[in-house]
């Protein structure tokens, strides 16, 4: 490796595992995963005074088939991604072929495909982890006392079941984020420059819309507009 590919390999392992603490001083805690966990607190104590949860249990669901999707598609990659790497001296000599692709070795052409492949077997885990987890949260909904009953702990299991929701979809959230960051590592295939760039660039993108986004500035408004009960509740770190 070169110097500029060490600097590539170390400014992308920054992004890609503290993503979520930058995002966080980003938006100084206004970030939409912060936002977005009070709008889901909001939800699970509507979702305590209802007598009928037919339509939580329906948006749960359309969730568990977005993550399972997401979960079938990236094994297929990883499988695709492993038939590439046992014909890696072909790729590598038809890739050195083009004029904008900057000379490697074959082993480090290896190792670039080896990388890709952790990069989405971790995307793949994250993924499986949100699905399990979204199947406690349907289990919770199930279980949730009924709407008539005089519960007293209404709005501390509410919460409770928000933090489980936001943790499931944390680890969905970062299934998403390897598919990004994916796209940023193959650009190491070409050049170490355009790696750096396009780390910035994924890097970039996905703060914009967690801060500076017309979705975030909306979803702030309406947390504003529509607070949840009960003094404000930190979500689960990133797992």
């Amino acid at each position: 490796m070169t110097i500029v590919d060490l600097i590539g390999l170390g400014l992308f392992v920054i992004a890609f595992f503290g993503y979520a603490h930058i995002a966080n001083l980003a938006g100084r805690g206004k970030n939409v995963n912060a936002l977005m966990h009070e709008v889901r607190r909001t939800w699970m104590q509507r979702m305590m005074e209802r007598p009928d949860r037919i339509v939580d249990a329906a948006l749960t669901g359309h969730t568990v088939n977005s993550m399972s999707f997401f979960s079938s598609a990236t094994i297929l990659v990883v499988a695709g991604l492993l038939g590439v790497l046992g014909q890696a001296e072909e790729a590598q000599k038809v890739m050195a072929g083009w004029v904008f692709v900057a000379h490697s070795s074959a082993t480090l052409f290896q190792l670039k495909i080896i990388g890709l492949v952790a990069i989405f077997v971790y995307g793949f885990f994250r993924f499986t982890w949100a699905l399990r987890q979204y199947n406690y949260c349907c289990t919770l909904i199930g279980a949730a006392p009924l709407a008539k009953n005089d519960y007293p702990h209404r709005i501390e299991l509410a919460d409770q079941m928000a933090r489980v929701y936001t943790s499931a979809l944390t680890s969905f959230g970062g299934g998403i984020r390897c598919h990004y960051f994916a796209l940023a590592w193959l650009a190491w295939l070409i050049d170490p420059v355009a790696f750096i760039v396009a780390t910035i660039g994924v890097m970039l993108v996905l703060l914009r819309r967690q801060v500076a986004s017309h979705s975030a500035r909306a979803i702030q408004r309406y947390v504003e507009l529509n607070p949840p009960e009960g003094p404000p509740s930190p979500g689960p770190s990133e797992n």
